[in-house]
């Protein structure tokens, strides 16, 4: 199985290395990602397999809200 998950805020170093290290804590694999910058704003689109994944999803996904 796999997810999509969607990065869009302010530009900062670091927003890929927080995003990627969260996928590997929960064991997420990343699949395939593209970024963007425009201006000031970041765009982040990763496609992640979530089957090896030891965590409710709904955790995986509250904890990478909370970034």
């Amino acid at each position: 199985m796999k997810a999509v998950v969607t990065v869009i805020g302010k530009d900062s170093v670091g927003i890929i290395a927080e995003v990627s290290m969260e996928c590997a804590k929960h064991k997420a694999n990343i699949v395939d990602i593209t970024q963007s910058v425009l201006k000031d704003y970041f765009a982040m689109i990763m496609l992640v397999e979530i089957e090896k994944m030891e965590t409710e999803f709904a955790v995986f996904q509250k904890e990478l809200s909370e970034l």
